[in-house]
């Protein structure tokens, strides 16, 4: 049953490249219409790609330089379809190529010596092709495990990378190098195909071993799609956090906290407070990545937005203070204080006033307590089951267990919603426990609702980049 779900969902994702119609071929020149989609082959590996020029290259000052890297059964097109021209890093070249490996009728991005190799000369042409600042890389699954792996093996190459809805492969190297890149992992906290926690403990992983510039970006309630806008903003965050220029590290940081409208999908999202406060104490000569010599406006600016920040976690925490048990253990209550809990974990992360009250409640040791304890349900959810009791029954064995596992099973509520309307085979002992799997199911509701009415009031930068 969850494999089949799977299944659907991953050939949903890649039908869009299988009816893609070839752009312009055109060799790539200064003098090419900005923002216009065209295609070249490299003569690294005869692989094909789109380039698109940002407004005002003239072929003599650098620009930075983003590729994007598909995932499984795709090739080039997937990147330019999925990820609209001026939406998508409109200030970089930008580039999608096809995948270093043949499979099939599609290209793969695999974690293979040859892979590796041709994927280095690949940029390297595009360097001497283009006039290049600095190399970014924005992968998707597949793609998005590539991007993870190259770069610990060849982190001169590149500045920084947004890993979206895969994690890293176990063995992607950690060379002391990488500590200069900017590492975003980046997923939806409701991916059918890849699961979520994989890029939670990737971070988790990468930090511990002392990658202070690596970061996660949870998309709440977002499945496996692309998402060109928070890809964009994260890819920001990889520039804000690299770059030389105070100016330039403050616009990333505005840009990360703007609101945005509704994509395509018609999906919102709350901002990235954690990451763009990050890039703003680099202006201060805080943080993991201090800048020097920051001209007084510039420092005034983040100093403004940092306390912003600051304000609007604190409404979150007082929220939260008037629904959490006063004393004792977090038990499952159906209050909201779950829903507002889990989200506001890592989109505050590292904020004084969320730092504080996670600390007071302890909110990490218990996560990670939970995590152990959510394995026999995650044993069951995955298993051959031949019954729908063989996956309700273990979750309501053990839902009031690991209820702040961020992270369970994608479709968990939607099963369980269904299935509390049939007549399971269960004991009578488990049969009492649909009481507490209602208290979970209404905490993380009513809490999201708390959570969204409150950040939905932010009001980020008016002007545009």
């Amino acid at each position: 049953m969850i494999r089949t779900a799977l299944a659907c969902a991953l050939l949903v994702s890649l039908a869009t490249t299988a009816r893609a119609e070839d752009p312009p071929q055109r060799a790539p020149s200064a003098d090419a219409p900005a923002q216009k989609l065209f295609m070249t082959t490299a003569k690294a590996g005869e692989l094909r790609y789109s380039w698109v020029l940002p407004k005002d290259y003239d072929g003599k000052t650098p620009r930075n330089l983003t590729v994007i890297l598909h995932g499984t059964g795709g090739d080039f097109h997937w990147g330019y379809l999925n990820n609209p021209i001026g939406v998508f890093r409109p200030n970089d070249i930008v580039v999608s190529v096809d995948g270093t490996s043949p499979a099939g009728g599609s290209r793969v991005f695999l974690g293979e010596k040859n892979d590796v190799e041709l994927f280095k000369k690949f940029l390297e042409e595009l360097r001497a092709t283009f006039v290049v600042d600095r190399v970014f890389l924005y992968g998707h699954s597949q793609g998005s495990f590539f991007v993870a792996y190259y770069m610990g093996l060849c982190p001169d190459t590149v500045t920084g990378g947004v890993a979206h809805a895969s994690g890293s492969w176990n063995n992607s190297l950690k060379p002391k190098e990488l500590k200069k890149l900017a590492l975003v992992f980046m997923h939806g906290s409701l991916d059918p195909v890849v699961p979520y926690g994989q890029s939670l403990y990737s971070r988790n992983d990468y930090q511990e071993r002392g990658f202070p510039l690596t970061h996660l970006r949870r998309l709440a309630n977002y499945n496996h799609w692309p998402q060109a806008v928070r890809a964009t903003e994260e890819l920001d965050w990889c520039q804000g956090m690299t770059c030389a220029d105070p100016k330039e590290a403050l616009e990333c940081a505005l840009s990360m906290l703007r609101t945005k409208p509704a994509d395509e999908y018609q999906w919102t999202s709350v901002v990235d407070f954690s990451g763009a406060r990050l890039v703003l104490q680099r202006l201060l000569g805080k943080g993991p990545a201090p800048l020097a010599q920051v001209p007084e406006d510039l420092a005034k600016s983040a100093t403004e937005w940092l306390a912003k920040i600051d304000e609007h976690a604190d409404a979150h925490v007082k929220a939260l203070r008037a629904v959490l048990p006063k004393k004792g253990a977090l038990v499952l209550d159906g209050k909201p204080w779950l829903g507002h809990l889990l989200p506001l974990r890592e989109d505050f992360r590292g904020v004084e006033a969320v730092e504080k009250l996670m600390t007071e409640i302890g909110f990490d040791k218990l996560a990670e307590a939970q995590a152990k304890a959510a394995k026999p349900l995650y044993d069951a959810w995955y298993a051959d089951g031949k019954k729908d009791s063989d996956y309700a029954g273990p979750v309501l064995e053990n839902i009031g267990k690991c209820f702040l596992v961020d992270g369970l099973p994608w479709n968990l509520r939607e099963k369980m919603k269904e299935w509390k309307g049939k007549k399971l085979d269960l004991s009578p002992k488990l049969a009492k426990k649909w009481s507490e799997w209602d208290d979970y199911q209404k905490g993380i509701e009513d809490g999201w609702k708390q959570y969204e009415s409150l950040w939905q009031k932010w009001k980020g930068p008016d002007k545009k980049r």
